[in-house]
């Protein structure tokens, strides 16, 4: 008799135990943040605050009711100078930045955060390694960590230049939880966007506003070769890639190269400050609803600077060229 009723306490223990491991919680120490400074998480994905804590002799605690059950967030300040990137889970998470700055935090207990190094891994000599070798690396990251919400961020940037077709290879591999995911959301609206221009397909045209307030169509604009570039003026990897195609279109314009860029900015006094100081002499075009801007969702834009490159019969040839790899495809179509 007490063996059955010690196998039933048992029955109703363990789903206890088993519920109370996988309930979300973030314990932290921090040095650099004084007691009675509030922190908060912000999903990344989706934007907007989660929750709150209060530092308290060094220390906080969240405990959170998740709305997924794998998150990528953003633990900061309320003024933001102090913020750091945290992949949750439904378990105990641990942060501990008290022997170092807050955004050197050691942070330990979801799937995803053990591989945030070897995400960076990926990305090693960025600028000296080819468009082959990233894309094997980034393969065989999401071929090796299907189960890890960071595989889905990777793919989701990626999707844009990929395609549909090879996106949709690593998608099917990712279990139910991260496809239901946002970020899982996301990507699965990128394949059933029929809209997105594919490798040798016709781009798709459309009509944006210039600086001035003209409408133009795309196709009215394109040269024998067309750069379609996506970019922001809040966006420094933009800037930075600007000064790059400066150089190109001085050296190839009267060849038949032509630049349309389309920005993502919201304010238009931000976007015209920006192309005039930077002194950008190619066409402008934007409707200045950010990511949401019909142009930006149509060709599947999640990240910018992006681009489409297209031949003088108006098919795509490339995406998300840069630096040598891009001008060895210019000079080739300009043939």
């Amino acid at each position: 008799m007490r063996l059955f009723f010690t196998f039933l306490f048992l029955l109703f223990i363990f789903p206890a135990l088993q519920a109370q491991e996988s309930a979300f919680s973030l314990t932290g120490k921090t040095s650099d943040i004084k007691d009675g400074n509030w922190l908060y998480f912000r999903d990344l994905v989706n934007g907007g605050t989660l929750d709150s804590a209060e530092v308290k002799n060094k220390r906080f605690k969240f405990t959170t009711k998740l709305p997924e059950p794998r998150m990528w967030v953003m633990l900061h300040t309320k003024d933001r100078s102090k913020f750091v990137e945290v992949w949750l889970q439904n378990k105990p998470i641990h942060f501990d930045a008290s022997n170092k700055d807050f955004a050197e935090a050691e942070i330990t207990g979801s799937i995803s955060q053990q591989l945030v190094e070897a995400e960076k891994a990926v990305y090693e000599d960025f600028d000296n390694i080819s468009e082959t070798e990233l894309r094997r690396r980034q393969e065989e990251f999401i071929e090796n960590n299907p189960n890890a919400l960071i595989s889905a961020r990777m793919l989701y940037e990626v999707s844009g230049k990929w395609g549909q077709e090879a996106t949709a290879k690593y998608f099917e591999m990712f279990p139910d939880e991260i496809q239901d995911s946002s970020l899982g959301k996301r990507i699965l609206s990128i394949l059933n966007n029929e809209n997105i221009p594919q490798l040798g397909e016709k781009y798709a045209d459309f009509q944006l506003p210039t600086p001035n307030g003209k409408e133009l169509k795309f196709s009215a604009l394109t040269g024998k070769v067309t750069l379609l570039q996506f970019w922001a003026s809040t966006c420094e990897p933009s800037k930075m890639q600007n000064r790059e195609l400066k150089k190109l279109y001085r050296k190839y314009k009267s060849d038949g190269l032509e630049i349309v860029a389309v920005s993502r900015d919201l304010h238009k006094e931000n976007w015209i400050e920006s192309i005039k100081k930077d002194n950008l002499k190619w066409i402008h075009l934007s409707s200045l609803e950010g990511w949401e801007g019909p142009v930006f969702t149509n060709y599947g834009i999640k990240r910018t600077p992006s681009n489409y490159l297209i031949n003088n019969e108006g098919r795509v040839v490339g995406r998300n060229l840069r630096d040598d790899e891009l001008e060895e495809n210019i000079k080739e179509l300009l043939k």
